[in-house]
Parts: structure tokens; sequence; C-alpha cells
């Protein structure tokens, strides 16, 4: 999966490409000139230069196809019935072209237009696409040569607006004289806005079905992967950061984890203001989408996309296995992988290991199925068995992330943690979104007591916005080492508000509460702790907050409850005391019963412990 997103270039085009490595990104989409204006400055060589340079020292100009994409003028309007405006529109977008291919951008994406008659009239609609087809020969013309695919955005379909419908985007490429210079982008967005609804699996199987017949197989080329403002068929062409949005989770899973899809940018236009989960837009966002492709969540089968895979081994995988390299299972290696791991769950190691090996003495370079006897003897504790399979695995493929990952939990659970960490490390130089090398990173530091170089990990399980709870305490426990007490109570209200409460998470708001002095607030989570998960300590930890939050009663009715808990408890009993006494002098001395029941606290706590002097004085001066 190649994700990206679109950037300015502002102070220069290479800029942009310089600012994709630094975020993390995959590919770029850009403006060639001001998006909005007409007049065109000339394209300087120096920029080009500069460009081309920015390319190749990303490594990029390799398979520019999948990194570089331009987003035309949104002036352009090739549909329109004014021939004048369609004039200037084809010399824009002939401009566009010839600054793409200086510039060394396959890719241009554009808006198919607006024909500009009666909304929903099928002969406008017709008219739009023929005026469009007869536009884009006429480009495709003056830019012979030119090797620069012009990519049709569908849209959310507004007014006169083409391209709602997939089958008016279908109906373009096959209306033009030379369909291999036109391929199309799916804006993810768009497509929700207009009333593609791809929100379940099995919805995203439908849409991708529609647009495959639509648009026909391997015409995608360009993927604008954005989050929905506006709900299902509200023709608001609004973008959202993803999973924020009327998309659903689902259709992002659906392009995160089609083959089909692999090898195509998928570029974000999504919000560029702020922070978001702490870190910027883009890297978030990125993030996002690259972790919803490693859990595979909501993943559709390949062949809904891609198509089947062959029955016989592909000759590149057959030069492949000659070459020493990984391979991929074929169909019947797949589901003999599958039948041994159904085995292998059911508790039954040892049969589940003579399948996978099985299949590992006909195939040694199957990775696949060395992680799988990696994971089932581990499984078995067999941590020697595990660590050779994960190392294996390694050799025939060093960016296997899995691999890594493995062999990382096999140094951590033999008390290796120097060698888990540079097992986790390397799995994220290998993918640095994953997971699960960024919490193995962060639980080595902190087995090794580096709890502050341990933080900035927890918080990147934190920026993913699967974290769950137990997550958030973790990091709340982090700030609070750290003595970062605001960011700790942030951190445990958060964990609070995605579910059910657990005694960790409870037991740290209370204690970040107390060290910012929010004593009220600290007082009402310590005695919620306190009638979840009872306990003498908890009591008096809610009577002492409840104290210095000046709610007496509270305080005396949770020091009662502690002494009843453990009737030996000389905190108590001197809470108890203490409270009693005060309540006496705030009512001017006339609450006798309180000042006995100070007296019989202290006489209890003393019964207890006699060398008490402070307590003694108390009872002898104000309780005798």
């Amino acid at each position: 999966m190649l994700v990206g997103s679109h950037l300015s270039i502002a102070g220069g085009m290479h800029l942009a490409i310089e600012a994709a490595v630094r975020l993390g990104l995959d590919c770029v989409q850009v403006f060639t000139k001001n998006q909005r204006q007409w007049k065109v400055k000339p394209l300087r060589q120096d920029e080009v230069d500069a460009f081309r340079a920015a390319v190749r020292a990303a490594g990029w100009d390799r398979h520019p196809e999948r990194r570089l994409v331009s987003h035309n003028s949104y002036l352009v309007n090739l549909a329109s019935p004014l021939r004048a405006m369609r004039a200037r529109s084809r010399a824009l977008q002939v401009e566009e072209i010839e600054r793409c291919e200086a510039l060394g951008i396959p890719s241009c994406v554009m808006h198919p237009g607006a024909h500009l008659g009666t909304a929903g009239d099928p002969r406008d609609e017709a008219a739009g696409i023929k005026r469009l087809a007869a536009e884009l020969d006429a480009i495709h013309r003056s830019t012979r040569g030119c090797r620069t695919v012009t990519c049709i955005e569908n849209t959310v379909g507004s007014g006169t607006n083409l391209g709602g419908p997939l089958e008016h985007l279908g109906r373009i490429r096959a209306s033009v004289a030379d369909p291999d210079r036109v391929a199309f982008c799916i804006d993810t967005c768009h497509a929700t806005a207009f009333g593609h609804d791809a929100s379940t699996p099995a919805k995203a199987r439908a849409f991708w079905s529609h647009a495959r017949k639509a648009l026909g197989a391997g015409t995608v080329r360009v993927i604008h992967a954005n989050d929905s403002k506006g709900a299902l068929g509200s023709h608001l062409d609004r973008h959202e950061h993803l999973g924020r949005g009327a998309c659903g989770r689902a259709f992002f899973a659906s392009i995160a984890n089609a083959a089909a899809l692999r090898h195509v940018p998928m570029v974000m236009e999504t919000p560029k203001e702020g922070r978001l989960r702490g870190r910027d837009p883009d890297r978030a966002n990125a993030a996002w989408l690259r972790a919803l492709a490693l859990l595979m969540a909501a993943a559709l089968p390949m062949l809904a996309i891609g198509g089947c895979r062959p029955w016989a081994k592909p000759e590149s995988e057959v030069a492949a296995m000659r070459a020493g390299t990984a391979v991929e299972p074929t169909p019947e290696e797949a589901d003999r992988m599958r039948r041994a791991q159904a085995v292998a769950q059911r508790g039954d190691y040892q049969q589940a290991l003579v399948e996978f090996r099985s299949i590992l003495a006909e195939n040694p370079r199957l990775v696949d199925a060395q992680l799988a006897v990696g994971r089932t003897t581990m499984a078995q504790g067999d941590l020697r068995a595990a660590q050779r399979s994960y190392e294996a695995a390694i050799r025939a493929d060093p960016r296997n992330v899995d691999a890594q990952v493995g062999l990382a939990g096999v140094h951590a659970a033999a008390g290796r943690p120097d060698d888990a960490m540079k097992c986790y490390r390397q799995a994220l130089v290998i993918a640095p979104a994953d997971l699960r090398a960024v919490r193995g990173v962060a639980d080595m530091l902190e087995v090794t007591n580096q709890s502050s170089a341990a933080l900035p990990f927890v918080e990147r399980l934190c920026a993913d916005p699967g974290a769950d709870a137990d997550t958030w305490t973790r990091l709340g426990q982090a700030y609070l080492r750290a003595g970062r007490n605001a960011d700790a109570t942030a951190a445990f209200e958060e964990a609070v508000a995605l579910g059910e409460v657990g005694q960790p998470t409870m037991d740290g708001l209370v204690a970040a509460y107390a060290a910012e002095l929010r004593y009220v607030e600290a007082a009402s989570a310590a005695g919620e702790y306190a009638r979840r998960w009872p306990t003498a300590a908890a009591s008096e930890r809610a009577a002492w907050l409840a104290f210095r939050a000046g709610d007496y009663g509270r305080a005396i009715a949770a020091y009662r409850a502690a002494a009843q808990q453990d009737p030996r408890s000389i905190k108590a009993w001197n809470g108890v005391g203490v409270c009693a006494l005060n309540a006496w002098i705030l009512s001017d001395r006339l609450d006798g019963a309180a000042r006995e029941e100070a007296r019989g606290a202290f006489e209890r706590s003393l019964a207890i412990e006699p060398a008490q002097p402070q307590v003694t004085k108390l009872l002898q001066s104000w309780a005798p």
C-alpha cells in the first residue's frame, strides 16, 4: 500500500517531495501551478531540475507512476456547452500535461466538469460526456508522445457536475479515440457523498464490483483517500480526517487490503490545520490507514477487486524460488496452511507442525509456513525451535515484519531484552506504523528501567484510533512517572471515556488529580474506586482526599468505612477522631456526640499502638 498526501509547492515544487519524505509518506500529489488562475507562469528549467533531483534523492524515479500525481486546475471544464470556455479549458489542460511531462509526473487527476444543462437530465449528461471526450481527443492530439495519463475523478454529483455515477467515467473513457491515455481516480469522500455506500465489508465489495463493471479492470490509477464530513448521499464535497466521517472503516479497509490497488498511490486530501492525535495530520492519517492494512480490519477478499490468483505458480514466483528469495503461497498451499492453522487453534500443535513442516519440505522458501512453525512452537513453549523458524523466515525475507516481531517475542520471553529491542527496532525500520513493534519497544524500554525513553512510543500507541482504555492508562502512568501531571490526567480521562473502567485506570486517575492538587475531583474518583473495589486502604485514601477537599462529612464516612473494613487500622481510627473533633469544633463545641466519637476513636487507635504522642496529646487536650 502506498500512502501519500496532497502537499504544498510553496517555495518550490521540490519542497513537496522533501516534505513527503520527511513525513514518512510513499507518494505525493501537487498542483504544478496556481489551480485557481487562468494565467500560467512558465515552468523554469531550474524548477524542473530541482524537482527531478528531489525525486531521485527520494528513490521515486524508478516507479514514478506509483509516487507522483498532479491535480489539474479547478477552472477546467471540458464538458461545458460554451465553446469559448472549452477552448480556454483545453489550453489550460494541454499546459498541465506538458508541465507534467517536463517534471516526470505520470498521472494527472482531472474533474469531469459540468454540462450546465438541466441537473439529472440524461440527454444533457450525454451531451456533456460527448463534448468532454471530443476535447480529450483534441488534447491528446496536441500532446502526442506525452506519457502522462489523465485520471478522471468521480465527484459528489452536485448540480450539473458529471462523475457522480461511475458509469459517467466509464462512458468518457469508452468515447475517446485513445483510451490508454485515460484512467480514473476514485475519491472515497466523493463516492460516499454521492450515495455509493461502502460502509460495511459487504457493501464495500459491492461498490468495487460495481466500479470494476463500470470502469473496467485495472483502470484505477489514483485513489483519493478522504473521509466525508457530509452524510451518505449529501452531495457535500467536504473532506474529513480518516475514520472520523461518513465513509466507514470498511471502505478504507477495502482500499488498504486490495491486491489490485497495492501499487496505486493513495493520496490524502484531508485537513492540514492543527494537530491530530498529537501529531502532524498527514502523519496521523497515514498511520491510521497503515494500521488498518496491518490489522486487516474489515478486509475484503482480494478477488473482490483484483480477481482470483491462478492455480499454478506464476513464472515470477518460480524464478524467485530459483533465486533463493521468499515466495507467496499458491492457492493449494494457502488452503493447506489454513487447515493446519485451524488444527493449531484447537490446541493440537504437534499435528499442525507435521503439516506445516510438510509444506516447507516441498517449498523451503515459503515464509508464511516458517512463520506458522514459529508461532506454533512458541505456543508450545519451545523457544529454541521458534527462534530457528523466525530466523529462517528472516533469512528468506529480511523485510518481513511478522518475522522480526516474532523473533523479538522469543527474545523477550527468554529474558533477552536487548536482542528483543534490536528486532523490534528493525521491524519499525521496515514498517514505522506497526503497533506491535511500537508496543514491543515500549515494553523493552520499561523492562530495562528506561521509562522516559519509552514514553514517546507509548504516545505513538495512543495516537492510533484503535487505542483502548488499557493503552491510554499505560500512557497516563508513564506521564505520572515523568511528572507531567496534567497530561496524565488527560490520558486517564480518555481511558475512562473509552468504556468499562478497570482498577489501574481509576487508581491512576485519582493519583493524577491529587498530583494536580485537584482534590475535589480526586476525592470523587477515590470514592468511586472505594465503592467498586472496597478495601480499608481505598477508603482511607478517599477519606484523606475528601478531607483535603473540605468535604468533612464525606471524609468521616469514608474513615468509618475503613475502620469497619480493618478494625486494626490506626489510620482509619485516627481519621475518624480528627474528623469528629473537627465537627465538634465547627459546631462551636456544642456537638457532644462528635466529641464522644473523637474520644472513642483516639482510644481505639492508642489501644492498637500506644506510642503515638500526637494522638495522646489530642486526646488529652480536646477530648479528655
